[in-house]
């Protein structure tokens, strides 16, 4: 257990250390952070598969969210002592790893899901070296970034089981919209952290947006590059003047994610909606002029 939590690994790791291989380091751990699962799963919703990419924020933004529980449970201390370059400065605890955790959570459902041998190995490949950044950068030891890594394949495998239940199938959204109503409010009282409040907003407003799309029967649609540009731009503006008003609320913390995660899946797409409805108006009403000026007499 001792080199579970020993300082040589961290530091034979860094021994090799360059500022290139900083950047790259670097480079790999922004893979687990939120906002790439963020632009990933906006990018999934709005042009690819609205279904799988609401699942796997569910099963991101749940991991997420335990990983906060369990490392304030654990309390384990961050990695420090001589000679050690702690590159990052996180400001919660250790174990288990919140990158190591969604990483793998994040690609091995994906993997599950597609059910293609090579998004397996990708899953692995990726699962291995956000870990080893996380070690390089100096904020965990090999167990925190083991334990997340495991927590991560159990979160994966359990809910893909889960959403093979044909029974969900059949569940009516407004029921949904109402077990979000107590479910929600439970992730706001039991967030142990602001970053745990984030993605009990993030999620709450996830699945709200989802679960409105599906009540209304709002049209699942690709976006053009230039819709899903604006959608973007949205987004940004909106996430820049919620960090501009500044709350010591909780509350205002878990309501701004929620809002702009319930934009992201309902308010952009129905938007987005009515603007190709009426730009298709438009363009059959002025064929319909055209053709009643060809064949008016004068």
């Amino acid at each position: 257990m001792h080199i579970l939590r020993s300082l040589d690994v961290l530091l034979a790791l860094q021994s090799v250390s360059s500022p290139l291989l900083d950047v790259v380091m670097r480079g790999l751990s922004f893979l687990g952070s939120e906002f790439f699962y963020f632009a990933i799963l906006v990018f999934l919703y709005w042009g690819v598969h609205r279904k799988l990419s609401i699942q796997l924020a569910t099963v991101t933004l749940l991991s997420l969210y335990v990983n906060f529980l369990l490392k304030d449970f654990f309390a384990l201390p961050r990695p420090e002592g001589p000679g050690l370059r702690i590159l990052e400065k996180p400001s919660d605890f250790s174990f288990p790893s919140g990158h190591a955790q969604s990483v793998t959570s994040f690609f091995f459902f994906l993997a599950l899901s597609l059910k293609r041998p090579s998004l397996f190995v990708l899953a692995g490949v990726l699962a291995f070296l956000v870990s080893l950044s996380r070690l390089y950068l100096g904020v965990h030891y090999v167990q925190d970034v083991l334990g997340g890594v495991a927590l991560g394949f159990a979160f994966a495998l359990g809910f893909w089981a889960f959403f093979q239940n044909r029974s969900l199938k059949i569940v009516p959204p407004f029921l949904g919209l109402l077990a979000l109503i107590p479910a929600g409010w439970a992730l706001f009282l039991f967030a142990p952290s602001h970053l745990g409040l984030v993605v009990a907003g993030s999620l709450t407003g996830a699945l709200a947006g989802y679960f409105l799309s599906l009540w209304i029967g709002l049209e699942e649609k690709i976006f053009q590059a230039t819709t899903y540009l604006l959608g973007v731009a949205g987004l940004v503006i909106l996430y820049l003047v919620g960090k501009k008003i500044t709350s010591p609320s909780d509350f205002w913390l878990f309501f701004r994610y929620l809002f702009l995660n319930l934009f992201a899946t309902f308010g952009f797409p129905l938007l987005a909606s009515f603007g190709e409805r009426q730009r298709l108006q438009k363009t059959r009403n002025g064929r319909y002029r055209k053709r009643k000026e060809n064949f008016d007499p004068e």
